[in-house]
């Protein structure tokens, strides 16, 4: 179903009446799409660690990748993203929901898309982004195409997403909580939200029900029309030298303190091979980029 024009965001201002127009740089068409400073909530303790950016051998996302992506994306699609400099939430997916995938999100069309997340440009919470933008950084990314019967359905789920802009981020993870949302509960029920009620089957945390990013690639009839094939141990291995700091750092430690001085020389070594390598990447020696 090839439905790619630019009338898919002809009633957001009916949902989201404009407040103060955006400016933008000149790399990226202007329009009225409103940053949401009332989004700026990032979740909680746990988010923010799981926000310590780790240095990986990850290739950047290229032009041809991008291309490839952009050229295939239609509005309504679902973005599965999985960032190996983020291995924090690769873990808590994989744990949690056996989910290779760590983030999950809606292209909108005209080269934006609606996500929820813990920060991004535009503040945390529910935000609309820009998709070229969002495709740069050692990122795993596969689309999938639900199996949307009309237009009308697809322009539901996105109208869904539009009206969502402004909650804040659902650091609990709580998908009865319709206040705020995490990444993978705004795009479930945006597609609830559709008149034959498209549902991905959900997984159960700690006896709650919860939904993670991989649970789409179960959908009925669900199309992939793009994939990098990654999986979580791909995406571990990408952090080898910062491992193997860790642990030449552990033998020495051992060697002059006994086991109480490997397991100093192990988290001193982890952080510091981690600040040092990020120092090298972006240009911070941190553990939590700016």
């Amino acid at each position: 179903m090839e439905i790619r024009d630019s009338r898919f965001i002809n009633n957001y201002n009916k949902i989201n009446p404009p407040a103060q127009k955006k400016t933008e740089s000149a790399s990226v068409p202007t329009d009225s799409f409103q940053k949401q400073p009332e989004a700026k909530e990032g979740g909680n303790l746990l988010t923010h660690m799981l926000d310590i950016r780790v240095p990986t051998v990850t290739k950047d996302f290229d032009s041809e990748r991008r291309e490839r992506i952009m050229n295939a994306i239609q509005p309504g699609d679902i973005i599965l993203e999985t960032n190996n400099a983020y291995p924090g939430w690769q873990i808590l997916e994989k744990l949690t929901l056996n989910s290779v995938f760590s983030h999950a999100a809606m292209y909108e069309g005209d080269g934006k898309f609606i996500e929820a997340t813990s920060g991004s440009p535009n503040g945390g919470g529910v935000v609309r982004n820009d998709m070229r933008e969002f495709l740069e950084g050692p990122k795993m990314i596969e689309i999938l195409r639900p199996n949307y019967k009309t237009r009308e359905e697809r322009d539901a789920a996105v109208d869904y997403m539009r009206s969502q802009i402004g909650k804040p981020y659902d650091g609990d993870f709580d998908l009865k909580d319709d206040s705020k949302m995490y990444c993978a509960e705004v795009v479930h029920k945006a597609l609830e939200s559709t008149p034959s009620r498209i549902s991905a089957p959900l997984s159960q945390v700690f006896g709650k029900p919860a939904v993670g990013p991989d649970n789409f690639k179960k959908l009925p009839g669900i199309q992939t029309v793009y994939s990098d094939n990654t999986s979580f141990w791909k995406n571990m291995a990408s952090h080898y030298p910062i491992i193997a700091s860790a642990g030449v750092a552990a033998v020495a430690g051992g060697l002059m303190a006994g086991p109480l001085g490997a397991i100093g020389g192990f988290a001193g070594g982890l952080i510091l091979s981690t600040m040092t390598g990020n120092k090298m990447q972006v240009g911070q020696f941190t553990l939590w980029e700016a």
